[in-house]
């Protein structure tokens, strides 16, 4: 599996988990300015030397209501960690979810680390 691969399978799990559209209100890179929805990107990591690759992700999701950040993070954290999801190996995660207002839009920012073959 490669990088871009693996990406786009966690967008898809968190799309899953989170109950929202995956290209639509589930991005991979960054959301529009103004628009709600939460985004997915690699930030840190390193390919395998054998068989595991491991990355860390930025999942950061923008919300009107502050019930919908702590909702989306419990539907996305609140299932970590997770073994075998869309096919990576393993999804934990990675430090805790800070929430935060942010002209006037209510944000759940968190990190989980992606294993993967």
């Amino acid at each position: 599996m490669n990088i871009t691969s693996a990406e786009r399978k966690l967008t898809r799990w968190v799309s899953y988990r989170s109950n929202l559209v995956m290209d639509r209100q589930v991005l991979r890179g960054e959301l529009p300015a103004g628009m709600p929805g939460v985004r997915v990107r690699f930030i840190s990591g390193h390919t395998g030397n054998s068989t595991l690759s491991e990355f860390v992700a930025e999942v950061r999701g923008v919300f009107a209501e502050p019930n919908e950040a702590r909702d989306f993070a419990d539907a996305v954290w609140g299932k970590l960690p997770s073994y075998g999801p869309e096919g990576l190996t393993a999804l934990i995660a990675a430090g805790d979810v800070v929430f935060a207002e942010d002209n006037g839009w209510f944000t759940a920012t968190g990190r989980i680390r992606t294993v993967f073959a």
